[in-house]
């Protein structure tokens, strides 16, 4: 009877130290992840900081699952896109996705506010740039001048109501590229933020949003020189929101000593000549991809004056002539 009291004993000793055990003992160490994969025309890149491997991977597939989905959603090219059936419309009405038609609300909000300088109807004028052909030519200026009647974001009515888009011109075409590309790493990260990660940074070829540092470290993000690939311009440290740059090297070709780039200005049809680069810090990828397009067609002047009146914005500005121009708290 006595010794199977101490074998109780002994066993209760026993299970009670391994609950000690496990109470006291640190969490496993926080582990950084990364994957890269192509998606919305670009590299992606997700890293993320978590406890477990597997959580870790199942979270970075359900975001890019979405990134997958919002590409899709919004690529002009797509049959199935509401897109595509706006620019083959046979009405000046198109039902579309409230998600859809949101994206494009706060687009024309951004129009608004840069003058027209951002403007997604000039999805008209991009197919006239061929940056994919092994020999670029630009395109003839009376090919432009005859599309540029069509490039006007007032003439976008949305009816959120009726869930339709309106166009007051029949030819009026639609790009969503510099604005839904932020909208999906926004979008990355809300489902990285709902699955409890631990930090998190999303890069789509330089839209960039972070999520704080479960070790309170920063993420250190390099700003690219636009005339020297190999060099960074600037380090800088964030512990939340995006960072956003928009350049004339990303995708461009050289003709006859000029530079053709895919940041058309939506005035001329032409790309814009005010700027080497635009970076900007933003809360939101969306915003800050917008803001990067409408701000590199603006210039410096008018640029920094829409940042100065953005509360919780800032950006840098290199001029066509490589010098630089920032906000105060840049």
């Amino acid at each position: 009877m006595k010794k199977h009291y101490v074998i109780q004993s002994l066993i209760f000793i026993l299970l009670l130290i391994l609950v000690l055990f496990s109470v006291c003992s640190p969490k496993s160490k926080l582990q950084s992840y990364q994957v890269i994969r192509f998606a919305m025309g670009t590299v992606i890149e997700i890293t993320i900081l978590d406890y477990s491997e597997k959580h870790a991977y199942e979270s970075i597939d359900a975001a890019f699952e979405e990134i997958s989905r919002i590409g899709t959603l919004f690529y002009e090219g797509n049959p199935e896109s509401p897109l595509y059936e706006f620019s083959h419309r046979t009405s000046n009405n198109v039902p579309m996705p409230n998600e859809v038609l949101r994206l494009i609300q706060r687009g024309l909000k951004i129009s608004e506010l840069t003058d027209g300088c951002f403007d997604m109807t000039v999805g008209i004028i991009l197919p006239l740039y061929n940056f994919k052909t092994e020999s670029p030519v630009p395109p003839a200026l009376g090919e432009i001048n005859a599309l540029l009647p069509y490039v006007d974001y007032r003439s976008l009515t949305v009816d959120l109501e009726c869930g339709v888009l309106m166009s007051a011109s029949p030819k009026t075409m639609l790009t969503t590229g510099g604005i839904a590309k932020g909208y999906g790493v926004d979008q990355a990260i809300e489902i990285l933020k709902d699955k409890g990660i631990k930090g998190a940074l999303v890069n789509a070829g330089g839209d960039l949003r972070a999520l704080p540092r479960g070790d309170g470290k920063k993420w250190r993000v390099g700003i690219q020189d636009p005339r020297d690939l190999k060099k960074m311009l600037k380090i800088i440290e964030v512990d939340s929101g995006a960072v956003i740059t928009s350049g004339d090297y990303q995708k461009y070709f050289i003709y006859k000593g000029k530079r053709y780039h895919h940041l058309i200005n939506p005035k001329t049809g032409l790309p814009a000549d005010s700027c080497q680069s635009v970076t900007i810090l933003a809360p939101t990828a969306e915003m800050a991809d917008a803001l990067a397009t409408g701000i590199f067609v603006a210039g410096v002047s008018k640029g920094l004056e829409i940042l100065n009146s953005l509360p919780g914005c800032d950006g840098l500005i290199v001029r066509y002539d490589g010098k630089f121009f920032g906000t105060a708290d840049f």
